[in-house]
């Protein structure tokens, strides 16, 4: 990465990038302790208070879609227009925290899923041993 914005380095202290422009940052800060110096003085001056209205906006998650507009997107059951800003959001801005959003929301769904299952496992079994049962009671 040949320059890395302070936007950039804040959202890498906050863990909001994407994991390659992450990884690149973190290679480079490894490198260059100027680069490591800029960060903590970035770090100083938020923690003062100095803070830009475009990182209270990333720091606030503003853009970001609702919890349950992610399990909408999941669902596939969004409306065009607002489908396209969080699969931009997830795919093209890359932001961290919503696509482990989206990951907890497809796992909870897995498992309701694998739940559902074996519910209907246990009732067919039930139903079929039950039959069973009943065959055998009328038989003595």
């Amino acid at each position: 990465m040949s320059t890395i914005s302070d936007e950039d380095l804040l959202a890498y202290a906050d863990e909001l990038l994407n994991l390659v422009t992450a990884s690149t940052i973190e290679a480079e800060l490894r490198k260059d302790s100027s680069l490591r110096e800029r960060l903590q003085i970035l770090l100083e001056g938020r923690d003062s208070g100095s803070i830009s209205l475009g990182e209270v906006w990333r720091h606030g998650r503003i853009t970001c879609p609702s919890r349950s507009e992610m399990g909408l997107f999941l669902m596939n059951a969004l409306e065009a227009e607002r489908l396209d800003y969080v699969t931009f959001h997830l795919e093209t801005i890359g932001c961290a925290y919503c696509q482990a959003t989206l990951e907890e929301l497809k796992t909870a769904a897995e498992s309701l899923e694998l739940d559902a299952q074996d519910s209907q496992r246990r009732e067919r079994l039930f139903a079929s041993s039950a039959g069973f049962l009943q065959n055998r009671n009328s038989d003595s």
